[in-house]
């Protein structure tokens, strides 16, 4: 029972850790954006566009670099022992720099064929190529760091890869622009640089922070030889244990590929009337502005997506833990998420001003924040059931999940285009999304029951607290188009305000029903 308790508590504990580097990198990845963007004026929405086609282009090739082994190593990390994960982790890092260095090279060769004529965009991706390079060994450690439960070093590693990345975009724009009088182009080349000067400092951080666990693990190597399991440890076998992991971790890549190469071809098929820089900006709008705000919300998500994928590798077997294990998870998702979601939602205004200004049209930039936080509940969901079921070593569901969210959204990609125009895209995505979900936490449910085994106490009173957020927000926020004005200063005294008042609403329901020390495993 005891260990058991512990185990538990490693999962609320592992998720704060993680949440707090996710939410602090994410946040510092979001308010750049408020200097950065008032540096540049209108020309922003051009530089946030060409940044997202970088952006898009480059996570690909991450995806593809990276070749789904964080979560393999963490996975496996936490069911070896000895021998036999000291042999799994050396060629583990091995095959992460083959990896990067073939995918950098590709990278800076293909840029020319990559940007479809786009002369602007083939700085930008080779800027991005370094940052490739590092980034599979970078995961590897992380992902190491998460097997053995080690979540504050990977926090840690966040702030610390976010605050170098932004300090340098921030300090490069200035010269830049202030000093040289040179392009927003050359702002966004040293923009996207800094993912790459972020990656080789936090991997130089981890590397640091992993020297005394490798020495504590090759003492124990020898004495725990018998434990060795060859068969899991050799090139051959970590690529297949991996490549599940490539199709679940990158399918939002793909979300964002279908809307990068169909949403100008079907905007101007369907919206003549449109110009190119028009469909472009709209694009920018919700591929990059809504989706850096919502990655904000599901990065709570991931949280705890990466602190369950350890224990369920670790419990496997016990189907009670497991479901205790399952069952704690939601409830830490529905209690992070949903009053996250319901925030943005209902303040979809005011943050969007606060962190891009007043550039676009209201119509345009509300309903698709609106429809991004939605979105960003679902997205977010399923990235927990995909960890759950990738720990479960049942990577064949999440992967047919996965297959027919990317068909649906490619058959419903043209007919919402066609049907709401700049909202298309979005919508499609939410649809697709909730497809997934099902899938997925169908089977989830139908495996352990949880229906009948979740503490629905504690869960009503999230859902009733989210609902009354929802509500007070959206009062306050409608009473604001009236008061204040719309300016940054403005919107974020307004934000806040209200976020406190919010937040306190949420802890004294959750304090008074008890959800917190469900939370805490009391």
């Amino acid at each position: 029972m005891r260990l058991k308790k512990l185990s538990q508590n490693q999962l609320t504990n592992g998720t704060a850790w993680l949440a707090f580097g996710n939410i602090t990198s994410r946040v510092l990845g979001a308010l750049y954006v408020i200097p950065w963007t008032m540096m540049l004026g209108a020309l922003s929405l051009q530089a946030n566009t060409l940044m997202g086609k970088g952006y898009n282009l480059y996570q690909f090739f991450l995806m593809l670099s990276t070749a789904g082994l964080p979560s393999a190593v963490a996975k496996f990390t936490a069911r070896l022992e000895g021998n036999s994960k000291h042999q799994f982790l050396k060629n583990a890092t091995r095959l992460s720099w083959v990896a990067g260095f073939i995918c950098c090279i590709a990278l800076w060769s293909l840029a020319p064929i990559l940007s479809a004529s786009d002369v602007k965009l083939i700085p930008v991706l080779r800027s991005l190529s370094l940052a490739v390079l590092v980034f599979p060994f970078l995961s590897v450690l992380r992902g190491r760091l998460q097997g053995d439960l080690r979540m504050a070093e990977i926090a840690k590693s966040d702030v610390i890869e976010q605050v170098v990345r932004v300090a340098y975009m921030l300090g490069s724009a200035y010269v830049i622009l202030q000093l040289q009088h040179s392009s927003w182009v050359t702002v966004v080349v040293h923009s996207t640089f800094a993912a790459s000067i972020g990656a080789w400092v936090a991997t130089l951080y981890l590397l640091f922070c992993t020297n005394s666990l490798s020495k504590k693990q090759l003492l124990n190597a020898d004495s725990l030889k018998e434990n060795s399991e060859p068969e899991i440890i050799d090139f051959k076998h970590i690529i297949v244990q991996s490549l599940p992991f490539v199709v679940i971790g990158g399918f939002l890549v793909a979300y964002q590929w279908i809307d990068q190469f169909s949403f100008h071809v079907l905007m101007s098929k369907f919206n003549p009337m449109l110009s190119s820089n028009k469909i472009e900006t709209i694009f920018g709008l919700f591929n990059f502005n809504s989706n850096k705000l919502i990655m904000i919300v599901v990065s709570l998500s991931v949280s705890i997506a990466s602190t369950i994928l350890p224990l369920i590798s670790k419990s496997r077997y016990n189907h009670e833990v497991l479901r205790k294990y399952i069952s704690q998870a939601y409830v830490l998702f529905c209690a992070i998420t949903l009053p996250a979601c319901a925030a943005l939602y209902s303040l979809s205004k005011p943050v969007y001003i606060l962190f891009y200004g007043n550039y676009a049209a209201e119509s345009l930039y509300i309903p698709m924040v609106q429809i991004s936080a939605v979105i960003a509940l679902f997205m977010g969901l399923t990235s927990v059931l995909a960890m759950i079921l990738q720990g479960l070593s049942k990577t064949g569901i999440a992967l047919r999940a996965i297959g027919w969210g990317i068909a649906v959204k490619i058959l419903c990609q043209p007919i919402m285009i066609y049907l709401t125009s700049s909202l298309g895209a979005l919508l499609s995505t939410f649809i697709s999304l909730v497809i997934v979900t099902i899938i997925m936490g169908s089977y989830i449910n139908h495996r352990f029951e949880l229906l009948d085994f979740l503490n629905t106490k504690a869960l009503n009173a999230i859902y009733v607290s989210s609902f009354m957020l929802l509500i007070l927000f959206t009062g306050l926020s409608l009473v604001s188009n009236h008061f204040v004005p719309d300016t940054r200063v403005s919107s974020g005294l307004f934000l806040a305000l209200v976020g406190s008042l919010g937040g306190l609403l949420v802890l004294v329901i959750y304090q008074k029903c008890h959800v917190l020390d469900v939370l805490k495993n009391r």
